[in-house]
């Protein structure tokens, strides 16, 4: 093996590995961009609706509410969703380099 032929990328890819990681990296601000954004939403929604009706002397609708709180739910649950894919393409990257290793040091041995 020659000295120079180990910092050469392999051509055999399907992938640019650093473009893989900025798309996880942008994944994870995506899910918290989209978790805000449902967080506020139920924020503006509920202060609206106590303004209105505290200021018009009605009552709260507190199963309004209560209820609306499954949109922050929502939120989180994308928010979770992209975190788990962002770290299985961090997996994936895992595995091929492992096994380009692999397959480097068995070719070394023979």
């Amino acid at each position: 093996m020659m000295p120079d032929q180990q910092s050469t990328p392999f051509w055999g890819t399907y992938f640019d590995r650093d473009a893989v990681l900025r798309l996880e990296r942008r994944v994870r601000i995506l899910g918290w961009v989209l978790f805000g954004m449902y967080l506020a939403q139920y924020l503006y929604d509920t202060v609206t609706l106590l303004y209105n009706n505290l200021s018009n002397g009605y009552p709260p609708d507190w199963a309004y509410l209560v209820l609306g709180l499954s949109r922050p739910a929502q939120g989180l649950m994308l928010l979770v969703v992209l975190y788990v894919l962002s770290s299985a393409l961090l997996i994936l990257l895992d595995i091929e380099h492992n096994t380009r290793c692999a397959a480097r040091a068995l070719k070394r041995s023979k």
